[in-house]
């Protein structure tokens, strides 16, 4: 670290990280006289030597094991040894040098009685002493003591020192000041000497009297002397009597002769002292103010106060006796332009004095000093002279032993000085002594305690300039030193907060960074992770600077200070420091003591910054660690098996309000990368900064071409930012009527009595700060109120009191920032980059978006694809397009990345699996969150790049190269991304989904060049139609306008051909594939008089003896231009060819073909301006209507229709469509839908979203996907209906994708078959496209019910006989309209000859005869359909859907039975469903009378009792079905489902029959009494203000009496001088809306739990399933569970609500089957309806018909006979391979126990070392329990309400019981 290397700096060694063991501690030698007493000297037992004794005595040494040896010395009081050893040790080598120097005494070991610098300081001096004159800096073993604070701090004294005491914390007096204490431990530990320090009990005369009478030498003067001189009284007095100038004080003109003691005379001394406030006002009048009131045991800046007037000196007497309890107290006026001068002295015992010349302290701060200097260059040398010369005469007459200082005030001006106090210590600031002198002050200090004469010191001799080691007399008094040319400035490093009037603070130090030179030195107290307690003193540090000059020191301590960091919780002053060092009156030099004082008043200096700068900084510093934090907080969170996500967008964009000098900033931070920021202002975009953390915590902001460095701490009061080395504090908004503290301390007193006022400005407590008294300044004048008592223990932030305002209007408000935001814009003048590093950049831009960044989409992918186009990137291999595709590939990639993680899954799922995945990599896992937090973005950018990808070949490549051209190939793993692609379902995709899947089909497609070439082959007869689902010969252009795969579109390209042949054909194929419905009857290409058409007759081919004959004409021009000059020759051409036909009603068309008109947003308009002029002559011609077809070769066409019944305007139904597609598809019949089309590539493929132009209850108009098809394939009876139907389906799960799609409540199919079906009888093709039509819904009604499809319409055109030309068209219908889903049925139509409408349908029966006929345009949607709509919201299928899933799923049933056992036919009348309905009379339950139409219910519950023909029961077996009704009331529970399920339950129990229960419910019903609402009043605590409360609700006496009686229970009250009805009950008049429910809850609950126990119940939980119900599924015991069906009690919103947080996400997380099934509650899983009634029928093929018979063994094609051929290994292996049998790795089945494919699991996540199910063996049904041989695990998820709560995972043994498997093998 580099302060402690800065540190190291005073010492020729490296400190030690630890203490070494000392055995020598215990090994003591003797130091004996020969009258046989013993002095103790701490001396190495390594050898024996002897030591000469003073000649008057005689001192033997010996240790003590061994014995004594006597030697003599008649001249030193200790001789130095002989060296009888090479391996002499530490003691001797100090022992020689102590008698080298004539000394008395060896002090080995050191109690240092202090801590912080003067500890740190005392032992770095004197072990570099040590090193320099006896080579060991070991020499001296030091101990220190140490506070619990100390060692939390991590105090770099005890690092330092040898060995240390713990003793008491808190404040001095219990450890560095307690006198006894120190004592106890000098004597305890073997201490040679104590060295005191400054401040705490360094000026106690106590201490040296008690080490005394302990033979322990004290290192500093004598108790007496101390005494005298350490108190500022007694020093005073002394200077008078030495008749040392003094300035007027309150003991003027007192002198004292000392006492015996050496005291002042005790009369004398009072005499001199300010006892009373009284007493300090007297002396105050007399001297004139300013005073200066001080304790004279204070020092260091406590102790003293200046006082301008008698009002501050009373205030300021309460606070110094505060600071130094117990200190006499004296005044002395303040003198004013003084200089604070001192001179450093030091004497010994010998009677010597020596001035080692002095210092200038004038820069005060409360007179605690700031600077230190010397020389002191500001007296005039003669005048310093005496000055020193005075304070030696003081300091020898009164027999001064040690360091001390005698302090001046001198006028610079007069040249006078005046005594001002002897301080009889070490002073903190001694350091600059040292370093003008030399003279190592500790180390002297050591040597005058061993007994050395000051002329013997070789640092005092070097002083003077005379040999080191020489022993010739120095007269101090005359003699003068020399001086180097230097000069030395300190500055004190304390832990004070400028801001706020120098407070001190207190904190923990992460790092102190200080880099020593040889010009600049410094030591500190702390080290990395220390710290300043409360009870510490302020300073921790202190620099030193040294020049030739003092211009020369000022400018290195400037750029010391400046480089200097100190990281952590404290407050420092360096920067105001650096500030001060600047002024103009420092290097100037005529400072004075007042003159800091006078600047802080003034706040003349503060450092300057730009306030939006420091806004900016702040914000980015916040926001930095809340990102930071908030990261942490989410891996800890996911650390413990938590899963939640929510709050996870907050670490992309987040609003951040920062306040700063009363203005506050709203800004939002978005994060643009993990190292970018971008703050706005008011939704514009200001600064766009980059961010690096440095290893050491500070933040590198880089922003307008500069960069900032940035620290900060969070305090109560607001954010503590260090700004490139500038402090500022940001105070959080505070309520100005609090009065808290801003310090860490005590509170000593209150200034104001509870209840009194409070005066703003004016101070209204004290409080005590690093031993420090200071006064709390009210900001708001009021009345206050204590929150606090004196002598409580305060942190900064806590609140004090309270303040009643005594005027709210004036306190001083925060408004917000309306003004321009100041911010450099400037960032840099960089070279712009080149292609290649700006694609680099736009990748990494794109990439950072796919991280969940916050970047504009369209922007970055605009960017992007500009980079990529840029002409002047270089080539690279494999070309540029395959550049484009790889960059592409990776974008797509890494969306796919996360997005596959996620896709058809519930979050909860994926972050139990990704937490376990990444369980030791939380970040990847944090990553992959954060970006798909961000999905929509995501999404909508990979959607732009895909949608743009099509064009990007020709601009990438340029020239007419498409996206399905060979020359833009795409690699196949690009390809398989994007079909990875397509293939992402979830609301979340489908729009991605949906345009992936339409680029691919666009990829497929061969271009158009290569299709147009095809095309024109095939119609010259050159070549034939080949493809899947089609051919033709080549010539036979029947065969290929039949065919299905027909490029129809691309027709118009060749009406214009150069080669006729080729134009008369596309124009003869287009006509007869348009009118291929049609009998095109003759055809007749006419080119002549610059016009060329192609004229046709035609005619229904229904009746076509029935049909009228028509005529239509397809004339091809270029453009519309050209098309209007000939507008009169195209319909005289059509004229012509009508001829003598009959033109009165319209049915002849006139198509017009613009080959070459360039698309035009308005070609509909002028195409419809232009027939409006001709529509007069166009209804004579009979023309129905117009179509025209504009493009320009080879790209598609557009089509427009303009029909006579819209007077030749465009029928915006025609749009975009061939002229007899909108015919073929019945749009017309679409009449009661406003239409949306979606994007289809099959153009004879339509889907739209219809929404319905009436609404209908509540929830407005309804949405339905429409699929209209047209269909050329042949082999409709021969798997085309199922091809077709498939390809419908999966079209209906494409378009689902749309977003246009979200809220559709149904999707219905129609299908238009063209081709004639003509291989049966009408009766046989009939049935069988029937039962094709069945069979497809039963194997994909799975299929059907995610695409929420409730009817499939099939037209064909069946010919009345084989080979006859006789077309009879054929409705199948499957439709969900009448309650049962897709019920179907086949209607023959007959059709108007003129319009080719139906007329009428009429239903077929079985044997082909006509029932009943109808005819409407598909009609609005009804109750039911609503009801159905409401039920799939939820995400269930309505109740009464279930009947016809169950016929479904049962005909599955069937067809796999019957192709297992290999023969038998699906029975007829397999399933029967009577609803059962209870009587309102007699309330008993029966079965209805008559079908009720679906959904005609009047309570949220219906019933069936179902007849079933199932594989087990041939012959027909019943169920009871019981459901929830979801879109009554929600399904809730009232009291008459209640009474419904009661009878039903007991229906079913009392018949033995199964009864199944389907759930989807809200609970028990709670309702409201809407019509009261409007009336009732409220009657209030204090109308004023409602959030007090209310007394109670009340009616109007009119009110109350138009209700009636029993809606309400009242009583009569009179309030207010107001006669009220007070509301005692409120009841309602609808029965069931109240806690009656409970009543009903509990019944059945009852009956469940009989039922349960009589008879079997099954539930089958399809949807959520609230409070009853939930509790009914769990009496029921058996339940089958839909992944979107929750078991909850209560709704996690309302969980929310009454935690006060956001805990849970969804229902699931309560009572999901990821809850459920490990629990034992849910018994299977499914995934949706269809699954779950299969679930159901299986379940319910092990349980008899009856309770009261045993279930019936099914005919198995697995004989009982056949060999058990799986064998369990020695090792575990899987039970359920023994119990249904596996698969070999060969592929061949291996048998197990029971028959193949009949065994059922259930429980499978619960009890997991026990497997459990049912079987069949030989047809019969068996329960299955079987124990796990494996090892297995039980995990018991972390609780979301609990976020200190971890998943559990519970290792099972396999083959033996365990608390869950016990409970399930009973289950």
């Amino acid at each position: 670290m580099q302060a402690l290397s800065a540190a190291a700096s005073w010492s020729a060694y490296a400190p030690r990280t630890s203490a070494p063991s000392r055995t020598r501690r215990n090994h003591i030698f003797y130091v004996r006289e020969s009258k046989g007493q013993t002095t103790r000297a701490a001396l190495s037992p390594s050898i024996n030597i002897s030591i000469p004794a003073p000649a008057w005595k005689d001192y033997r040494l010996f240790h003590s094991s061994e014995p004594p040896h006597s030697v003599t010395c008649p001249k030193a009081a200790i001789s130095a040894p002989a060296d009888t050893s090479a391996d002499t040790t530490s003691t001797e080598s100090l022992a020689r040098y102590v008698a080298a120097h004539g000394g008395k005494r060896v002090i080995r070991k050191v109690l240092i009685a202090n801590n912080g610098m003067a500890a740190t300081k005392a032992i770095i001096s004197m072990r570099r002493w040590a090193y320099n004159e006896i080579g060991d800096e070991n020499a001296i073993e030091f101990l220190v003591m140490a506070t619990p604070e100390d060692l939390k701090a991590n105090a770099e004294f005890i690092r330092y020192a040898d060995d240390f005491v713990e003793v008491p914390g808190g404040s001095n007096k219990n450890n560095y000041a307690n006198v006894d204490l120190i004592v106890d431990i000098a004597e305890r530990e073997g201490i040679d000497a104590v060295w005191p320090g400054w401040g705490h009990a360094s000026e106690n005369p106590k201490l040296p009297t008690a080490l005394k009478e302990r033979s322990i030498q004290f290192i500093g003067p004598t108790a007496p002397v101390m005494s005298v001189l350490g108190d500022k009284i007694a020093a005073n007095i002394l200077a008078q009597t030495a008749k040392v100038p003094s300035i007027p004080w309150s003991g003027d003109g007192l002198e004292a002769i000392l006492t015996e003691e050496g005291t002042i005379p005790i009369d004398i001394f009072n005499k001199a002292m300010v006892t009373t406030i009284d007493e300090c006002l007297e002396s105050a009048n007399r001297i004139g103010y300013p005073v200066m009131l001080k304790a004279s045991e204070g020092g260091g800046g406590k102790g003293i106060r200046m006082s301008a007037n008698d009002d501050e000196l009373r205030v300021n007497f309460e606070m110094v006796k505060a600071e130094v309890p117990g200190s006499p107290m004296f005044m002395m006026q303040l003198c004013t332009q003084a200089r604070h001068l001192e001179v450093q002295i030091v004497g010994d015992e010998y009677g010597n004095a020596v001035a080692l010349s002095g210092r200038d302290c004038s820069t005060q701060r409360r007179f605690q000093k700031i600077f230190e200097e010397g020389p002191p260059s500001i007296a005039e040398p003669q005048v310093f002279r005496e000055m020193e010369k005075a304070a030696q005469r003081l300091t020898r007459n009164i027999g001064y032993i040690g360091a001390g200082t005698v302090e001046y005030l001198y006028n610079a001006e007069t040249h006078d000085y005046f005594f001002l106090e002897l301080n009889p210590r070490l002073q903190v600031e001694h350091p600059v002594t040292e370093g003008i002198t030399g003279v190592n002050l500790p180390a002297t200090q050591l040597q005058v305690a061993m007994g050395i004469p000051l002329n013997r010191i070789p640092d005092i001799r070097k002083f003077y300039g005379l040999e080191a080691d020489a022993d010739s007399p120095i007269d101090f008094m005359e003699e003068d030193y020399v001086l180097p040319d230097r000069h030395l400035i300190a500055a004190r490093i304390t832990a004070e907060n400028p801001d706020e009037g120098f407070k001190p603070t207190s904190g923990g130090i992460e790092r102190v960074s200080f880099q020593s030179t040889p010009s600049v030195w410094g030591y500190f107290s702390v080290g990395a992770n220390g710290g300043v307690h409360e009870y510490a003193d302020s300073q921790f540090g202190h620099i030193f600077a040294v020049g030739v000059t003092r211009e020369d020191a000022r400018k290195s301590l400037v750029l010391a200070l400046k480089g200097m960091v100190v990281r952590g919780e404290i407050r420092t002053a360096v920067e105001y420091l650096v500030q001060l060092l600047e002024t103009d009156d420092f290097k100037a030099n005529t400072i004075d003591t007042s003159w800091l004082d006078g600047i802080i008043k003034a706040k003349s200096i503060a450092m300057k910054e730009d306030p939006h700068t420091i806004v900016a900084s702040a914000v980015i510093y916040r926001a930095f660690q809340m990102v930071k934090s908030e990261e942490a907080a989410f891996k800890e969170f996911w650390q413990k098996g938590q899963t939640a996500t929510q709050g996870i967008t907050r670490l992309t964009q987040f609003p951040m309000d920062i306040t700063y000098q009363d203005v506050k900033y709203s800004f939002t931070v978005q994060r643009r990368g993990p190292d970018s920021l971008v703050l706005s202002l008011r939704g514009e975009d200001l600064i766009h900064a980059r961010i690096r953390e440095r290893s050491d915590g500070v933040l590198l902001g880089i922003w307008g071409g500069q960069t900032h460095e940035i620290d900060g701490l969070e305090e109560p009061l607001g954010l503590r930012m260090v700004l490139d080395g500038q402090t500022w504090l940001l105070p959080n908004q505070f309520d100005p009527s609090e009065l808290r503290t801003d310090v860490t301390g005590k509170l000593i007193r209150f200034l104001q009595d509870d209840g009194c006022e409070v005066v703003a400005g004016k101070p209204y407590a004290e409080v005590e700060a690093m031993k420090m008294v200071m006064p709390l300044i009210a900001t708001e004048s009021g009345t206050v109120s204590h929150a606090k008592s004196g002598g409580a223990v305060i942190e900064a932030g806590d609140l004090l009191g309270t303040l009643k305002l005594k005027d709210p209007n004036k306190v001083k408000k925060i408004s917000p920032f309306g003004g321009k935001f100041r911010f450099s814009s400037d960032e840099g003048s960089d070279a712009p980059p080149s292609a290649s590093e700006a694609l680099e950049d736009a990748i990494n831009a794109t990439n950072l978006l796919l991280d969940g960044y916050f970047l504009p989409v369209e922007e970055t992918v605009n960017i992007l694809l500009e980079r990529l186009c840029d002409p002047t990137l270089p080539d690279i291999d494999g070309g540029r397009w395959q550049r484009a595709c790889s960059v592409l590939n990776g974008i797509v990639d890494r969306y796919l990345a996360v997005e596959c993680i996620f896709a058809g899954k519930k979050v909860d799922a994926v972050m139990r699996e990704q937490i376990r995945i990444n369980s030791g990599e939380l970040d990847t896992l944090l990553k992959i969150v954060l970006a798909h937090a961000r999905i929509n973005q995501r999404t909508q950018m990979v959607i732009s790049l895909l949608k743009q990808a099509p064009t990007l070949p020709q601009r990438i490549m340029g020239g007419p190269i498409g996206w399905a051209d060979d020359h833009a190939p795409i690699s196949d793993e690009f390809r398989a991304s994007i079909e990875r692609l397509s293939n992402l379902r979830g609301a979340d995709y489908g729009e991605v989904a949906l345009t992936a899947s339409n680029i691919l089909l666009e990829k497929r497609l061969p271009s158009i060049d290569k299709r147009l070439l095809e095309l024109k082959s095939i119609l010259l007869g050159g070549v034939g139609l080949d493809r899947a689902w089609g051919t033709a010969e080549a010539g036979d252009l029947k065969s290929l306008i039949e065919s299905p795969t027909l490029a129809v579109d691309l027709l118009p390209s060749l009406f214009a051909d150069t080669d006729t042949d080729v134009a008369d054909a596309a124009l003869e194929v287009y006509t007869k594939r348009v009118y291929r419905a049609h009998n095109v009857i003759s055809t007749d290409i006419v080119r002549s008089e610059g016009l060329d058409s192609m004229n046709f007759k035609f005619q229904f081919n229904t009746y076509p003896e029935e049909s009228p004959l028509r005529f239509g004409i397809m004339v091809v021009t270029s453009t519309l231009d050209q098309a209007r000059a000939q507008m009169s020759a195209i319909l005289d051409r059509l004229s012509d060819h009508i001829g003598n036909a009959p033109k009165d009603t319209p049915i002849h068309v006139l198509h017009i073909a613009l080959s070459d008109q360039i698309e035009d947003p308005a070609l509909a308009d002028c195409c419809a301006a232009l027939l409006n002029e001709y529509r007069g002559r166009m209804a004579e011609l009979g023309v129905k209507f117009v179509n025209v077809i504009s493009y320009v070769p080879p790209n598609l066409p557009h089509y427009y229709t303009f029909t006579a019944a819209s007077g030749y305007q465009e029928d915006p139904l025609y749009r975009g469509e061939r002229p007899t597609v909108a015919h073929l598809l019945e749009l017309a019949r679409l009449e009661n839908y406003n239409l949306t089309r979606l994007p289809t590539v099959n153009r004879d493929l339509h889907v739209y979203v219809g929404e319905s132009k009436q609404g209908f209850g509540k929830r407005g108009l309804q949405k339905h996907m429409l699929l209209r098809r047209i269909s050329h394939s042949r082999d409709a009876a021969d798997g085309g209906i199922e091809r077709v139907l498939g390809k419908a389906v999966e079209a209906l799960d494409l378009a689902s994708l749309d977003p246009r799609t979200k809220g559709t409540s149904s999707g219905r199919i129609y299908i238009n078959f063209l081709p004639v079906q003509t291989n049966s009888p009408f009766d046989v093709c009939v049935s069988s496209l029937k039962t094709k039509v069945l069979e497809f819904i039963s194997r994909n009604s799975t299929e059907l019910l995610a695409q929420q499809v409730d009817e499939i319409e099939i037209r064909f055109r069946i010919a009345e006989n084989p080979g006859s030309a006789v077309q009879v068209p054929v409705r199948i219908m499957a439709t969900s309209m009448s309650g049962q889903w897709l019920k179907v049925d086949v209607y023959r139509e007959y059709l108007d000859p003129q319009t080719g409408k139906a007329t009428q349908f009429c239903m077929l029966d079985k044997d082909g005869s006509e029932e009943a006929c109808f005819l409407e345009p598909y009609p609005m949607p009804g109750t039911l359909q609503q009801k159905r709509s409401i039920a799939r919201a939820i995400g269930t299928t309505y109740i009464y859907d279930f009947l016809g899933l169950i016929e479904k799923a049962m005909v599955l049933e069937w067809r796999q039975y019957i192709a297992a056992s290999g023969g038998g036919e699906v029975p007829v009348d397999m399933f029967r469903a009577e609803e059962l309905v209870l009587s309102s009379g007699d309330e008993n339950l029966s079965k209805a009378e008559a079908s009720r139409i679906a959904g005609s219910n009047d309570i949220g519950m219906v019933a069936w009792q179902c007849f079933m023909k199932t594989p087990e029961y041939p012959d027909g077996r019943e169920i009871v079905l019981v459901g929830n009704d979801c879109t009554f009331m929600s399904g809730s529970f009232g009291v008459k489902e209640d009474d419904f399920y009661f009878a039903v339950s007991q229906y079913a129990r009392q018949r033995g029959l199964p009864r199944v229960y389907i759930a989807s419910n809200s609970g028990a019903r709670i309702g409201l009494v809407e019509e009261l609402k409007p009336y009732f009043k409220v009657a209030w605590n204090d109308a004023s203000n409602p959030s007090l409360g209310f007394k109670y609700l009340y009616l109007s006496p009119d009110d109350y009496a138009a209700f009636p009686a029993g809606t309400v229970n009242a009583s009569e009250v009179i309030d207010d001088g107001e006669t009220r009805m007070k509301l005692d009950d409120i009841i309602g008049q609808i029965h069931g809306i109240g806690v009656e429910n409970l009543r009903g809850s509990g019944m059945i609950a009852g009956e469940q739990s009989a039922a349960y126990a009589d008879a079997f119940t099954l539930s089958y939980i399809t949807g959520r399933s609230v409070g009853i119900g939930a509790y009914l599924c769990r009496l029921g015991q058996r339940n089958i569970q839909m992944t979107n069906g929750p078991l909850i009690l209560t709704g996690y919103l309302a969980l929310n609500k009454l935690l006060g947080r956001e805990v849970y996400t969804s229902q699931d997380q309560l009572g999901g089957p990821q809850v459920m099934m490990p629990n034992g509650v849910s018994h299977m899983q499914v995934g949706d309806d269809q699954e779950g009634v299969r679930a159901i029928l299986r379940w319910l093929s092990y349980v008899p018909s009856t309770c009261f018979t045993r279930s019936s063994a099914l005919p198995s094609t697995d004989p009982v006979s056949r060999k058990i051929e799986f064998k369990p290994t020695k090792t575990p292996y899987d039970p359920r391979h023994m119990i249904a049998g596996t698969e070999a790795v060969d592929g061949s089945w291996v048998g197990g126990f029971f028959d193949k494919g009949s065994w059922t699991e259930t429980m499978a996540e619960w009890g997991k070392s026990v497997v459990c199910g049912r079987a069949r063996l030989g047809g019969i049904p068996m329960g299955v329990i079987a124990v796990e041989t494996r090892l297995m695990e039980q995990r018991i998820p972390a609780d979301p309400a609990n976020p200190e709560s971890r998943e559990t995972v519970l290792a099972q043994a396999g083959e033996g019981w365990v608390p869950d498997s016990s409970p399930k093998k009973t289950t």
